[in-house]
């Protein structure tokens, strides 16, 4: 409305121009002005005058008019180049004021919209940065378009240097690539498993989905590491085969015993009380299988209860030399006891503490021959106590020191049984020590026996 009464004051002025300049000569010509030279001059004048009046009418009209529209283009052009708090100011109630209000609400919606994706883009950083999950978007021609830190790791490579490339220049496998072609084919899911190797072998389970939309828009790669979920599946396994197989081995001897005994070897004394002691050594086995085992488990499922204070340590492994004394003279092993000057405390379990060098002796004394040796020490280390347990036996071979803390683990398996060995022994004393935030280790050379040491931390 109000821009065409400004178009509407235009015209006006250029007609009221026309009419003052007729009425004035009207009146001249009436009052007969004869004086044609004078008549003229003042015509002139007066033309002058009207359109003098008549421009700066028409100069302020036009600037009302034209400054809004050039704040107008200003404020749209700064916006276009993505100054969202860019704002036009409302001089007027018209239509260039609403005009003006409508961009200014445009700029203050984009801006608030900007503002959102860029706050949703770093949430979705964020979570996909924290994912244990490898994570790479691949578009149509199977270039990279995003890759998260944990595909890099998986893969290794940088994240940021891989958007772009091929995503067969960056995973150099086949078989990946392959499913990523024929989902973007196709435009179904497929789950795939990968063998990887880089630092360490690795089970890698894929799932390739294409991405929602048209059937350019590419596809979305899922990574997860199976490769500890495979490797415990494997130690259960081995686990089942080895209990199963210590349980049928002494189960299969006390039947064999008992079924001699009942087809008539009852009658003949000398041979009923061999058996019987047989069945019962085997079933001593057993026994001490069993209870290593449930020691184990409650070890490792935290369900053992362990009360850590400060343990006299020579207290508790003299107490455990002199228990070992008789199976040392029974085989004229030499069992050296050598106690610091000064008490040393231990933060540890006393109970859990005697098992440790229980278990420790009794191999020690187990593996090495008659008329050897085996020593038993211990010393405060800085922060630590460290306990050590060397003998003179037949040592251990360097690929199977690595192991011989596994549960079941023997390294000659018929002399091991033929002793009596559960398998369980020094795993058992591992977990302790690691309830006890300790460290256990071996050191061997075959020929020169062993040498075991655990650290605990010093009582406070």
């Amino acid at each position: 409305m109000i821009l065409r009464t400004r178009l509407f004051l235009r015209r006006y002025v250029a007609i009221f121009g026309v009419v003052a300049l007729a009425t004035i000569v009207t009146a001249m010509l009436a009052n007969q002005w004869h004086d044609s030279d004078r008549f003229g001059t003042l015509l002139v004048r007066l033309v002058l005058v009207v359109l003098g009046i008549a421009g700066v009418l028409s100069y302020f009209i036009v600037r009302s008019v034209v400054n809004p529209l050039l704040e107008l283009c200003r404020a749209t052009r700064a916006i276009g180049e993505g100054d969202y708090g860019q704002r036009v100011p409302v001089r007027t109630d018209d239509e260039l004021g609403d005009l003006a209000r409508s961009v200014n609400q445009i700029s203050g919606e984009l801006g608030n919209r900007l503002l959102q994706l860029h706050a949703s883009d770093e949430r979705q950083a964020a979570v996909l940065g924290g994912m244990v999950e490898g994570v790479i978007a691949v578009d149509n021609q199977e270039h990279v378009l995003f890759a998260n830190a944990a595909a890099g790791r998986m893969f290794g490579f940088m994240p940021p240097s891989a958007e772009g490339r091929r995503l067969l220049e960056v995973v150099r496998d086949h078989t990946l690539q392959q499913a990523v072609s024929d989902v973007l084919e196709k435009r179904k899911p497929q789950t795939l498993e990968i063998e990887w190797q880089l630092d360490t072998p690795k089970i890698l389970a894929a799932q390739v989905t294409p991405l929602p939309g048209s059937e350019d828009v590419g596809a979305v790669i899922v990574l997860h590491d199976n490769s500890e979920l495979r490797r415990l599946e494997t130690i259960r396994q081995e686990f089942i085969a080895n209990v199963s197989h210590e349980l049928k081995t002494p189960l299969s001897s006390m039947m064999a015993y008992a079924e001699t005994l009942q087809r008539g070897a009852l009658d003949d004394s000398e041979i009923r009380d061999s058996f019987l002691a047989r069945i019962m050594e085997q079933g001593e086995r057993l026994n001490n299988l069993i209870q290593d085992m449930l020691r184990l488990a409650r070890i490792e499922t935290a369900q053992q209860p362990f009360e850590i204070e400060p343990v006299d340590v020579g207290a508790v492994l003299g107490q455990c030399v002199h228990d070992y004394h008789t199976q040392a003279e029974a085989k004229s092993i030499e069992l050296v006891y050598e106690p610091p000057a000064d008490k040393t405390y231990a933060s540890a379990d006393e109970e859990g503490l005697r098992v440790i060098c229980n278990n420790l002796i009794d191999n020690a004394l187990k593996y090495t021959p008659d008329g050897g040796r085996v020593e038993v020490r211990w010393r405060r280390d800085n922060d630590t106590v460290l306990l050590e347990v060397k003998d003179n036996g037949p040592g251990i071979p360097r690929g199977d020191a690595a192991r011989v803390f596994e549960r079941f683990y023997r390294v000659d398996k018929a002399r091991s049984r033929e002793l009596g060995s559960t398998g369980l022994g020094l795993s058992i004393v591992k977990h302790l020590v690691q309830s006890f935030s300790g460290a256990v280790g071996v050191e061997s050379q075959p020929g020169h026996g062993s040498r075991f040491w655990v650290e605990l931390p010093t009582a406070r």
